[in-house]
């Protein structure tokens, strides 16, 4: 497995990067593809090395799309306390000695949701809609079921069968589910309408938010007062790559799509379910510690 992530960055041309010579104080790590495995579990090796990091004082922040209940889950199982960018950046929120505070937020118009929403209609789609608090669901079929796993978050409201309409809250996140070709007019005519959002298609999944990973890291770091050389960040898809890019020390996992560009001073280092993350840290966070994996 490693020799192929290492013939993976010799095919992209990409070289070692040397270790920065600023001390690295914030630590983004993307969930899906990245800190969780294929089987949606955190790897021991990577658990224990996230911890260990986060002990000499670094700053841990989770950046996702996922919703903010759903990161929070995710720090729980972490066992280490972070602050939290979900929706993609829709919210932003700090981690302090006495809890979180929102940072930023920037939900939908309910107009732009409606627009999405009638996009959709009559389409062989799977519709989640998301507000800060509430995930809403067309039908609780298949990929109902499966984002419930994947999340460990049940739904708090099940279409019967009509077209889905906008909630009273607002909505930070739209995800459609079905085959590419279905999907692939949705995000045309978001695109199209909605050039403000971000419309990220993968595979079978086309998630929508307002706002992107890297600008909301950058509003935290600010924050934080963290210049943007003094950041490491993990992350596995094209969503991720515009944050890996402006980072002191970006890194892109194995099991990202071969074909992903990135920067060539962006590291490349092994999959999710080879401890990718732990091992990228041990390698920028050195330590005498028993190496045990």
């Amino acid at each position: 497995m490693a020799s192929d992530a290492l013939s993976r960055a010799a095919h992209h041309g990409a070289a070692p990067s040397p270790r920065p010579t600023t001390p690295l104080r914030l630590l983004a790590l993307d969930i899906d593809g990245t800190l969780i495995d294929s089987a949606k579990q955190i790897m021991p090796f990577t658990q224990q090395e996230v911890a260990r990091v986060a002990a000499t004082g670094v700053h841990p922040v989770i950046v996702t799309a996922r919703a903010i209940n759903a990161s929070l889950i995710i720090e729980r199982k972490l066992g280490v306390a972070a602050s939290h960018i979900a929706f993609g950046g829709g919210t932003v929120r700090v981690r302090t000695g006495s809890g979180l505070t929102v940072l930023e937020e920037h939900p939908f118009e309910r107009s732009d949701v409606a627009l999405m929403l009638d996009a959709a209609n009559g389409a062989d789609v799977h519709i989640g809609v998301y507000t800060a608090t509430e995930w809403h669901v067309s039908d609780l079929g298949f990929w109902g079921l499966r984002e419930a796993r994947n999340t460990s978050i049940w739904p708090d409201s099940v279409g019967d069968g009509a077209p889905l309409r906008a909630p009273a809250d607002p909505v930070f996140k739209l995800m459609f589910r079905g085959l590419p070709e279905t999907l692939a007019p949705i995000k045309e005519t978001i695109d199209r309408e909605l050039p403000g959002a971000f419309a990220h298609l993968s595979a079978r999944v086309l998630e929508v938010t307002t706002s992107r990973k890297h600008g909301a890291l950058r509003a935290l770091s600010d924050h934080l007062g963290i210049a943007p050389h003094e950041v490491i960040a993990f992350g596995d898809t094209e969503a991720d790559v515009p944050m890996l890019e402006a980072a002191g020390v970006g890194v892109l996992m194995g099991n990202a799509d071969p074909e992903l560009r990135v920067a060539p001073h962006v590291e490349r280092t092994l999959s999710n379910d080879e401890e990718g993350v732990g091992l990228s840290l041990r390698k920028h966070f050195p330590t005498d510690a028993p190496f045990r994996i």
